[in-house]
């Protein structure tokens, strides 16, 4: 089901370039009047767009029927897209697997782990609109690329990913890097976050701009990877001190043999001093 759900998500909410560019002297949205409009892209439920307000979007169906008919929308199609949205939103409200409901051991934490892993990089590297790059844009190019290189290691038991996100491409319209020739991203759609690079897979491509939503799924991902980290390794827990087990022992075993001689041999020079002071 949810790989039905994502790939309904994927055939249905990507940006169509059809109309891209298309310039329009006014567009209406219900009781609104918009002027100088410039149409950047259209999905199956909505029009993003340019106007004398600023970068806007509408949704399709508050058009009037023959934008709508312009535009190719169809109810069904918008019904399920955003059905599907919903649904994938309730997964971050109502939360299932990666450790939810589910008690973590040495034994399940591995596993949890990488589940948890998986999760976070879908989110964090979800795809961003790209837009053909015309003369008439106004585009902030970034070089050399979109990040530097490496990426701090989160706390994963105490970081709140909200109060790290960076909005500083929200600044300009346009934005590309010289890794994008050609092509340009929408500034406020976009997002950097010290907290998240981490798990960063592609840095040719800028990361979108998560919702609240997103940011607090991470931040319970998190929670539970610190205590799977706990359980992989217990120096990390302060009330779980590490314990001598067989594992340990076969891993330092010239350490342990070497400390056990030594305990013995001051044990038989303590009995032989003692012995010598009762003569």
């Amino acid at each position: 089901m949810r790989v039905t759900i994502v790939i309904l998500l994927n055939l249905i909410l990507t940006s169509l370039a059809v109309w891209a560019d298309e310039r329009l002297p006014v567009l209406k949205v219900g009781a609104d009047i918009y002027t100088n409009v410039t149409v950047t892209s259209v999905t199956s439920t909505d029009i993003y767009f340019t106007c004398d307000k600023g970068m806007l979007n509408a949704k399709l169906k508050n058009l009037d029927p023959a934008l709508q008919k312009h535009f190719k929308y169809d109810a069904g199609t918008a019904d399920a897209a955003e059905k599907s949205q919903r649904a994938a939103n309730m997964q971050y409200a109502n939360p299932v697997g990666a450790g939810a409901d589910q008690p973590i051991d040495r034994a399940n934490a591995q596993s949890i782990m990488d589940d948890a892993i998986a999760r976070v990089k879908a989110i964090v590297n979800q795809p961003v609109r790209q837009l053909a790059q015309t003369p008439d844009m106004n585009v902030s190019v970034y070089r050399p690329g979109w990040f530097h290189q490496g990426a701090p290691k989160p706390d994963f038991n105490t970081v709140d990913i909200r109060t790290t996100q960076t909005l500083s491409y929200d600044q300009n319209q346009y934005v590309s890097s010289d890794l994008n020739p050609g092509v340009v991203f929408i500034g406020p759609e976009l997002e950097f976050n010290p907290m998240t690079k981490y798990f960063y897979v592609d840095r040719s491509l800028p990361k979108k701009k998560l919702t609240q939503a997103e940011m607090q799924e991470i931040n319970r991902l998190y929670r539970i990877m610190g205590k799977c980290e706990a359980n992989l390794d217990p120096t990390l827990n302060p009330e779980s001190p590490p314990v001598l087990s067989l594992e340990f022992l076969s891993l330092h075993k010239n350490t342990v043999i070497v400390a056990t001689l030594s305990a013995l041999l001051l044990l038989l020079a303590i009995r032989f001093l003692a012995g010598r002071r009762t003569e």
